[in-house]
């Protein structure tokens, strides 16, 4: 039975109360509250999909691994169908955006089939959107990902909350599983900002786009190797279901990211840095002001440079940490600082990057995401939708782990922040909500 809604009718239950969502979204305000109707059908697929602990149940993790997962979930595709198929023809599609909520029980129940089964169906000769299919399918990858590692991640919060009972040293395990979970909000506000991309101003942000299928799959992976330790330090063995599901789907990572276009994101990136990247200065943050202005006050949605406006982003994270600047806002700006130092290295005139090409882009992705993060997290403060994020204590740990993996200077230690993610964490495991920004509701 589903009657998990929240009085909001958002289905999420970590929401404030009085969000109210602009007529037409903020660019990068990925929190913004998904219709009720997205939900509901999400709600449905989990319910039809079942329990994946019970061995019995056809879709759960136990057949999908034994009888091929294809097979199963092939018996979907009139769900999947409706929901690529344009609304103007009787489906539900409304953006990629839209449709990787929409289908996320099934991208969190199996990674590789789930993911193969939703791209099949877009890359029918009939899909939806032709001119974009080849870079929402590509999209689709970080969005399964992002999925799955999810899962994995609340199968070990849940192995350390039971495990504690009887070994209080597990918990020990919950500081870097919040690390973990500071990297998939990265994911996923990465993954949301890209997908909407795709309909608003598609003609811009192909680097945001390859940003995500290049660093997506690498923190996917990360995330999902921490589970596996994490339910080994826990006592699962050989035969625990989640242990074997968390295994099976880290090892569909290479696969999920082959099928992305991985190395297409990256010679992207190569092509475009020297052009499209900072410094945005002026230039940028005047435009980021008019541009969430327009759409506050228009019932359309303005175009959107999404590279300019990520640069002005981290401009105006620098520029908030002038004199006075105290606590987390100085500390956010000195990551902010280190990623402009960066951007300067990448893109000034001596473009002075320890190995070209490659190293290069990757390095890109990594600032372009951060500065995601930045935007995201100003955004869900600005405009609601939910606290743990507008609140914005994820973001000096997400900033921090981007700094470390860019091998700058390292920044915080960011303990009230990271405190608080442990608590977010806790606390969605105990109610029964994802790991997306939402905190959706889930059924098992």
């Amino acid at each position: 039975m589903i009657q998990t809604q929240d009085p909001s009718g958002q289905g999420s239950l970590l929401r404030v109360e009085r969000a109210v969502t602009p007529a037409v979204v903020p660019p990068f305000h990925a929190a913004a509250p998904l219709p009720a109707a997205v939900t509901q059908r999400a709600w449905r697929l989990e319910a039809l999909l079942g329990d994946p602990r019970d061995r019995a149940n056809p879709y759960g993790h136990y057949a999908l691994a034994h009888q091929g997962g294809r097979r199963q979930l092939s018996a979907l595709a009139d769900v999947i169908e409706s929901e690529i198929r344009p609304a103007g023809t009787g489906g539900h599609f409304a953006g990629g955006d839209v449709m990787a909520a929409a289908l996320r029980p099934l991208l969190r129940r199996d990674l590789e089939e789930g993911h193969a089964a939703v791209v099949a169906a877009l890359s029918a000769t009939d899909g939806p959107l032709p001119d974009r299919t080849v870079e929402l399918t590509r999209l689709l990858g970080p969005a399964a990902l992002s999925a799955a590692a999810g899962t994995a991640l609340r199968a070990a919060v849940r192995a350390v909350a039971e495990g504690e009972r009887r070994t209080p040293g597990l918990s020990r395990w919950r500081a870097s599983l919040a690390r973990s979970f500071a990297d998939l909000l990265v994911c996923e506000s990465l993954t949301a900002v890209a997908l909407r991309s795709l309909s608003r101003s598609p003609g811009t942000g192909r680097s945001l786009r390859a940003a995500a299928g290049c660093v997506v799959p690498a923190l996917a992976a990360e995330i999902l190797d921490e589970a596996v330790l994490t339910l080994g330090e826990c006592g699962h063995g050989p035969d625990s279901a989640a242990l074997r599901w968390c295994v099976r789907t880290a090892a569909g990572v290479p696969r999920v990211r082959e099928a992305s276009g991985t190395a297409d994101c990256r010679a992207q990136l190569i092509r475009a840095l020297p052009s499209s990247a900072g410094p945005g200065g002026g230039r940028a943050a005047a435009h980021l002001t008019a541009v969430r202005g327009g759409a506050a006050a228009g019932d359309e949605a303005p175009p959107v440079d999404w590279e300019t406006e990520l640069h002005g982003a981290l401009d105006a994270a620098v520029a908030r940490g002038g004199p006075g600047a105290a606590g987390r806002d100085a500390g956010q700006a000195r990551a902010a600082q280190r990623l402009l130092a960066e951007r300067r290295l990448l893109t000034g005139p001596d473009r002075n990057v320890p190995g070209a090409g490659a190293a290069a882009a990757e390095r890109y992705a990594q600032l372009l995401t951060a500065c995601v993060v930045l935007a995201v997290g100003r955004d869900a403060a600005g405009h609601g939708g939910s606290r743990f994020l507008g609140s914005g204590g994820w973001v000096p740990v997400a900033l921090a782990r981007a700094v470390q993996r860019l091998g700058l200077p390292p920044v915080g230690p960011f303990d009230a922040a990271q405190a608080g993610v442990e608590a977010e964490l806790d606390r969605r495991d105990r109610l029964g909500a994802d790991s997306d920004l939402h905190a959706t509701r889930i059924l098992w």
